[in-house]
């Protein structure tokens, strides 16, 4: 009597389309940990700000409930700073946003809150130092270091570490105040307190800030417009009279 073969206990095995199905997902990479990637473009930033050429001064803000990571002093004003990092390329360019959470949605930042915006692209290790009124319109930050891409809106501020030594930002330009001094008016005189103005013997104020006539010279008092007076003059109120019989009071004899 022929021998039977032994039954397969996993005739299943033999498919190999079911035996795919049944191998195991191979595990995902395990995730970066953004906030340490963000502490080390901080400590970058660090680096690079203390810089002799630079000569910034750098203080970190207690504890993270600020909108800024640094404060930078230039010798003349002092800038607060945002990091910002980018390590990845997404649709042919590094990108990151200006932006910050807020409750259950994001928010842009604006003026109120920072000054700069100090981006690192970190695999080429570039930085784009960007005044926070250039992001506030345009909060979505594209970079283009690995191209001839110049025209790009945000290239200008690559490296552009010379607009924390400035005092103002570009934007918002500097205010210059010019005055220019007229001649000496040697005419003026202010009688001193008791005197008749009418009187040319009256006696004259030798006191600089309140005369500009020279001592012995004779003068005769000015009539001046009231934009000339040298102290604000308030508005004189005028009075309306009554109708009717005016009661005026008796004159005194002499």
């Amino acid at each position: 009597m022929p021998r039977q073969p032994h039954p397969d206990p996993n005739p299943e095995d033999k498919n190999p389309a079911k035996n795919r199905s049944k191998k195991k997902p191979r595990p995902s990479p395990p995730r970066r940990n953004t906030k340490v990637t963000g502490e080390r473009s901080e400590a970058a930033f660090l680096y690079r700000a203390s810089n002799p050429d630079f000569n910034f001064g750098i203080a970190k803000p207690w504890g993270d409930s600020r909108r800024y990571d640094f404060i930078l002093d230039n010798g003349r004003r002092l800038h607060r700073i945002q990091i910002k990092y980018t390590e990845s390329i997404r649709m042919q360019a590094y990108e990151t946003r200006a932006t910050y959470s807020l409750g259950k949605g994001r928010a842009v930042y604006t003026k109120d809150d920072i000054d700069f915006i100090a981006a690192h692209v970190v695999p080429l290790d570039i930085w784009y130092i960007i005044p926070v009124e250039i992001c506030t319109p345009q909060p979505m930050l594209r970079f283009y270091p690995h191209r001839q891409a110049k025209k790009m809106r945000l290239e200008p501020y690559r490296e552009a570490w010379h607009l924390l030594q400035e005092e103002e930002t570009p934007e918002q330009g500097k205010i210059t105040l010019q005055a220019s001094a007229d001649d000496t008016i040697y005419n003026i005189v202010i009688p001193s307190e008791g005197a008749d103005p009418r009187s040319r013997s009256a006696p004259q104020s030798r006191d600089p800030y309140t005369s500009c006539a020279p001592p012995d010279s004779e003068t005769t008092p000015t009539h001046l417009p009231k934009s000339a007076a040298p102290w604000p003059i308030p508005p004189l109120k005028i009075l309306t009279t009554r109708k009717g019989p005016q009661i005026l009071p008796t004159p005194m004899p002499d």
